[in-house]
Parts: C-alpha cells; structure tokens; sequence
C-alpha cells in the first residue's frame, strides 16, 4: 500500500466530502439502497460515502458487484477472514469495562471483512485481473473445495440485528486527540466508521486499542496485513469484478481513473486496519475464539 498511489490517495480523501445518505442525490439514493439492502445493514459504510464523489463509477461498481454480496460463497470469504484476523491477533483477557461499547463493536467486526473485500473487489476490477499474478498465501490450504459462487443467492433485507452508525460529525477533543493516534499508529487515515464512531461514542475502548496495537509487534501487524489482503485479493477474483474497460460506457471518464485508482489503494489500507480494531475490540468483549465466528450469523437471518 505504500508509494505514490496511496500519497495521492491519502491526498484526496483528506480533500473530498463524505456524501451521507440525507444528502444523497436522487442519483445516489438508489445505489445506496443496493449496498444497504446487499449488506443488510441500516446505513452506507465510509468506503462507499467518500466514493460517492464519483456517482456513475460507484453506481457501475455497486450494480456489477452486489449481487455476489448477496453470495454464500461471499460470506464464506468474508467468514475466513474474520476468522484469520481473529487466531492471528494473539489472546487478550475480556475486558468488562467495555461492555457499552458491544452494539457497535459486533456491528463493525459484522462489516470490516465485507468492506475489505468489496473495495479490493473494486481495486482489483478497476485495475484488470490480468494485471498481476494473484498472490500466494502463506495460511493453511482448505480442505474442502470453496463453495461455487451463485450471484443473488441471499434476499434483500436490512438485518435489525445491526444498529445504526452513531453521528460521526461531532467528535470531542478527546476523541479527536485519539483519532490522531490512530493516524500515527497505523499509518492510514483514519477515517472508517469503527474508529471514528469509537472516538465520538467509547473513547475509552479505542484508547485500549490504541495501547494494545502499540504493544503488539511491529512485524506481527504487518505480516497480518499482507496475508489478509492476500486473501481478500484471491477471494474477489473468483466474482466477477466491475471492470475498468468499460467505464467510458458508463459516462466515467478516463481522466478520472488515476484519481479512483488512488482513493481505492487508500481505501484499501484504511479498511484493512478497520478490520484489524473492529476484530481487536471483540477480542477484548468477548475473547478468541468467539471472535473467529460472525457476531450475526446468516443462518439466524434466513432461519
């Protein structure tokens, strides 16, 4: 994630506005209510609100990806990688202090994995997936054949189970203070929803995080986030990807790609330190083991 790409990205989202939902165009609501109804949640996650600068390409993207959002073979992908991150952190003791916080802790820990995979999807996409060679994965193989992907297996819904996103524009100084530690710690903006709401709402849990992050390894995080993308980059390329030869179709002009190849590499790495906190956090609700599993698993929604 490092070089010029991710310095002009980081760059423009500092620039750009979120566009919200209230402030959504009639253009926009529409694709809005895919991603909401796709990933059954109540609100639109940051990834999609800072890439709604560019309305025809995030509506292109959302129309050909969503339905394999809706893909048990996408809540498998989004399901190993919960668990990975999850074995992979290291055991801390369940912390009671921060039982308020769980609500929103579960939701995050719900989303960071499918967040993560559909920007990598769109990066990916955009970029062609004849571009590289897929990487190689230093985890375990499966032993079982992954489950073939059948776009629009599962229904449009919204899961009650998930609350909504708390105001994420009125942060207090504590908050931002810590918010400031975040950037410094991960070395990304930070700007996804789990660490922002956690500084507007629970600043006490997101400085725990902070101080866990700063006592754990340096090149135990960063081995962590090469094989999570890893994973995350060969998961998507079994979907089909929304491409970026076609895009003049769709009324995105080519000078603009340089520009959403940037914010998505950015995006990229913000999302993948999102998933590492919002998996964190469970850790210390709830402990290991119960953080390698879905805190909303499909089967009680389809039941």
């Amino acid at each position: 994630m490092q070089g010029t790409a991710s310095e002009r990205g980081t760059m423009l989202l500092r620039e750009l506005a979120e566009i919200w939902p209230s402030e959504a165009s009639s253009r926009l609501r529409p694709v809005y209510d895919d991603l909401r109804t796709a990933l059954r949640i109540p609100d639109v996650p940051f990834v999609f609100r800072f890439l709604a600068q560019w309305p025809p390409y995030l509506a292109y993207a959302v129309r050909q990806f969503s339905p394999f959002v809706r893909s048990l073979a996408f809540e498998d992908a989004a399901d190993a990688i919960r668990s990975e991150v999850a074995t992979s952190l290291g055991s801390v003791s369940p912390d009671a202090r921060f039982e308020s916080a769980r609500a929103l802790v579960l939701r995050e820990q719900q989303l960071a994995p499918k967040v993560l995979l559909i920007v990598t999807a769109f990066s990916v996409g955009l970029n062609g997936r004849a571009s590289d060679v897929p990487p190689l994965l230093d985890v375990a193989a499966p032993q079982t054949e992954p489950r073939p992907v059948r776009p629009a297996e599962l229904p449009r819904a919204i899961d009650e189970r998930i609350q909504p996103l708390p105001d994420l524009r009125t942060i207090a100084v504590e908050g931002r203070a810590l918010l400031a530690e975040v950037e410094a710690l991960r070395g990304t903006p930070a700007l996804d929803d789990c660490s922002r709401a956690l500084a507007a709402t629970h600043p006490d849990l997101l400085r725990q995080l902070v101080e866990t992050r700063r006592a754990t390894p340096a090149e135990v995080v960063s081995s962590l986030r090469a094989r999570l993308q890893a994973m995350a980059d060969r998961a998507v390329r079994r979907f089909t990807l929304p491409g970026g030869k076609v895009l003049a179709d769709f009324m995105v002009p080519a000078s603009a790609v340089p520009d959403l190849h940037a914010v998505l590499v950015t995006l990229q790495a913000i999302a993948l330190d999102a998933l590492l906190d919002a998996t964190l956090a469970r850790v210390i609700l709830d402990g290991v083991e119960e953080a390698t599993r879905a805190p909303y698993p499909l089967a009680e929604l389809i039941a």
